[in-house]
């Protein structure tokens, strides 16, 4: 139910620019993407292909351009940490494919390079709810997906966060390797965040699209705990 948990954005990353909105989805079935949404990707990887050149002309889109913009006022390399959408975008350009990882991942990341939005999601039962999207105090504690081992995170950046202090995700870059969705996943948050660039009608119907897609290629039930406004 969408009382067990509450999802807030500071007043900071606000004004910062983010619009972000999560919804639970219960009873999922998390496993190797069907040949379905395999074509369904592909088809919207040759999308994006069409429609752009280079990635001069990914980065010059202006949903892409302000993701950019926010990372720089945190003081990040571009050169070497791209948002979310800039690198998934680049992925599909270069080499004509997203990552495979599971059915539930591989519908979010079609739906992000669609919308142009950065979804992530997170097994629910391994995290301590209330999740809020705020600036990090560098107390946090973050182990990126794939590592073992802490990363030291600044005071002044942005992150997901739970009521335990765990960063689940960094910055609209890195997630978290506690709390990654995988076969044993039931219940999941999915995290769907834009920027001022985005309309809210892009924002909804983003939201609208990941819980059709999720909900067709994993089962379960979904319910909205905020809309990214």
């Amino acid at each position: 139910m969408a009382e067990d948990i509450s999802f807030s954005v500071s007043s900071d990353c606000h004004r910062l620019g983010l619009r972000s909105g999560a919804v639970i989805f219960r009873n999922v079935r998390v496993g190797e993407a069907s040949a379905e949404l395999r074509a369904e990707a592909a088809q919207e990887i040759n999308a994006v292909r069409a429609r752009f050149a280079d990635m001069a002309t990914v980065r010059a889109v202006p949903e892409v351009a302000a993701f950019r913009e926010i990372l720089r006022t945190m003081g990040v390399n571009l050169k070497k940490t791209q948002p979310s959408v800039e690198r998934l975008l680049s992925l599909a350009l270069k080499r004509g494919a997203l990552p495979a990882i599971n059915n539930l991942v591989d519908a979010y990341n079609l739906i992000s390079i669609r919308s142009l939005c950065s979804l992530g999601a997170h097994d629910l039962d391994r995290i301590t709810p209330p999740v809020a999207l705020r600036l990090l105090t560098g107390q946090e504690t973050f182990t990126p997906l794939g590592q073992d081992r802490a990363m030291p995170i600044a005071a002044g950046e942005f992150g997901y966060v739970d009521a335990r202090d765990r960063v689940l995700c960094w910055l609209d870059v890195l997630q978290a390797e506690f709390s990654k969705v995988n076969p044993a996943t039931v219940d999941a948050l999915l995290i769907v965040e834009g920027t001022t660039a985005h309309s809210a009608e892009n924002l909804q119907q983003a939201m609208a699209a990941a819980i059709e897609m999720i909900t067709r290629h994993c089962s379960g039930t979904a319910e909205v705990v905020a809309s990214p406004l």
